[in-house]
């Protein structure tokens, strides 16, 4: 019993209520529906991985190894387009704020879950609303993203092969 209080504890505050939306116009300027093909841009963590793509693991067994400490989804998802499945809108048990949250396909079992407006602001899903774009008309930079590559690179967050294969996603080789 104590193990199930837990468990509704710990979701709770994350999703009180959802319902199910049909389509979503994003601050990025963009209507994505179910279906719709989302790009993912760079991960807004220090090391390279994602603050607002989140892991979901429905079944018990090894860990998905996208993941990045905890249930962050890991920097080799850059780049990348992933189908829209579901788009809901959430209600947060302990702050009443309502979030947009896509759920995406990853090729394999698991899917995960994108926070769409923070994943926009933080340039973790394109077009996004960086400081040096124009909100009223949002475009996806192939040379800002290479930029943020090489950064990530010359810290040593992401390894040499890490940035080409990343950098021919980007430039669609």
């Amino acid at each position: 019993m104590k193990r199930i209080i837990l468990a509704l504890l710990c979701i709770a505050p994350i999703a009180a209520f959802s319902q199910t939306l049909k389509e979503y116009k994003a601050s990025n300027g963009k209507t994505y529906h179910p279906g719709d093909t989302v790009r993912v841009g760079l991960g807004s963590m220090q090391d390279g991985s994602f603050k607002y793509v989140l892991i979901n693991q429905l079944l018990p067994g090894p860990p998905d190894p996208r993941r990045s400490g905890g249930m962050s989804a890991r920097k080799d998802m850059s780049g990348g387009g992933y189908v829209i499945k579901k788009i809901k809108n959430a209600k947060q048990f302990t702050s009443g704020q309502e979030k947009v949250v896509f759920t995406i396909k990853t090729g394999g079992l698991p899917t995960c879950d994108v926070w769409i407006e923070e994943a926009i602001a933080s340039c973790e899903v394109t077009p996004c609303n960086d400081s040096k774009s124009n909100a009223a008309s949002p475009q996806f930079s192939v040379a800002d993203e290479l930029t943020k590559l090489k950064k990530l690179l010359d810290q040593g967050a992401i390894t040499q092969k890490e940035y080409d294969a990343q950098k021919k996603k980007l430039l669609g080789e």
